[in-house]
Formats: C-alpha cells, sequence, structure tokens
C-alpha cells in the first residue's frame, strides 16, 4: 500500500483515461436511444412526455451521485497525502466516516 501511495505522490501514477471505453459507451447510448424510440412509438404523447421526465430526474441522480463520487475520491486522496506527508497521528485526526 505504502509503494501505491508514494507513486501518487510522486506523479507516477497512470492517468485515468476518459476515452478508453468508448465502444461500451457507444454501444449503451445506441441501446438507449433504440429504447427510446420504442418508447415514443407505443406511447401517447403524454406518457412520453412523462418519460421524459423521468429520464431528467434519472440524469439528476446519476450528476449527484457522481459528484459525491468525486469529492469522497478527492477526499480519501487527500488523506492518504497527508499520511505520507505527516504520517499516520496526524492523518487519524481528519479520517472521519463523515459524508459529504
Amino acid at each position: 500500500m505504502k509503494n501505491i501511495l508514494h507513486d501518487i505522490y510522486h506523479g507516477r501514477f497512470p492517468k485515468w483515461d476518459e476515452n478508453s471505453n468508448d465502444s461500451k459507451s457507444g454501444v449503451l447510448f445506441k441501446k438507449i436511444m433504440d429504447e427510446r424510440r420504442y418508447f415514443a412509438s407505443v406511447l401517447s404523447d403524454e406518457d412520453f412526455e412523462r418519460f421524459k421526465a423521468l429520464e431528467k430526474l434519472h440524469r439528476a441522480e446519476h450528476s449527484i451521485r457522481d459528484k459525491r463520487m468525486c469529492a469522497n475520491a478527492f477526499r480519501m486522496g487527500a488523506l492518504h497525502i497527508c499520511t505520507i506527508l505527516f504520517g499516520e497521528e496526524e492523518y487519524a485526526k481528519y479520517d472521519t466516516d463523515d459524508d459529504f
């Protein structure tokens, strides 16, 4: 564990490539659009509007979850850097299980 912390601190940890799974994302997006077209053809106009509203709610929920995961990952990384720089005692002062 200590080696990976030192690698992160010294910038030797490989960066995450956002485009590394583009093909999977593209296939998933195509499936979503196919299903959306299907529902557009079988639902009434009113029901399809409700379906679109549901999609918006799902996107909003995912956005909130993604922001929380990012904040927690940043917090964990910062606490690990504190461990490297200041030692275990200093880290323990800030390590809490409180959610954001």
